[in-house]
């Protein structure tokens, strides 16, 4: 895993926004963005300290492409799904995540049941995503070939 991985992975368990994130490290927010998205590293040492600080781990944990960090099942389905279909995957599945946590809201399954639970209602949510992808081709395919008059 990645430093910019690692710095989101760890920013949004906080709860912490990327503005906030940035004003509390002295950064603009679009630098965050863009050590967040690899797409530049920090140059200063005090910069990778103070953010290593923050999360109470170390410089070299965030440094050390070698190390990851555990992802919980929830944060590995957000990225399964933004990974599938990048431009609505991550928002559909954060909705389907808040929807299906009224399931659990009564306290009455074990961690194992509801990680149980959790499984099945993942795999037939990508399930009826890729239903309603090929649904989706065969009925644009089929437009093309209806008479326009």
């Amino acid at each position: 895993m990645q430093f910019g991985e690692k710095i989101r992975l760890l920013r949004k368990r906080a709860g912490i926004s990327q503005k906030d994130f940035a004003a509390q490290l002295g950064i603009t927010r679009r630098a965050l963005v863009y050590y967040e998205n690899g797409q530049r590293f920090p140059r200063e040492a005090e910069l990778i300290d103070k953010i290593a600080s923050f999360f109470n781990v170390s410089s070299d944990f965030l440094t050390d492409d070698s190390e990851s960090i555990a992802m919980t099942k929830e944060e590995i389905f957000l990225e399964e799904a933004k990974a599938e279909d990048k431009l609505r995957g991550k928002s559909e599945a954060k909705k389907f995540i808040e929807t299906t946590k009224c399931l659990f809201a009564g306290g009455e399954l074990s961690e194992e049941d509801k990680d149980a639970l959790f499984e099945v209602l993942t795999e037939i949510y990508f399930d009826s995503k890729k239903k309603a992808k090929k649904y989706g081709a065969r009925k644009n395919k089929g437009s093309k070939n209806t008479p326009t008059d």
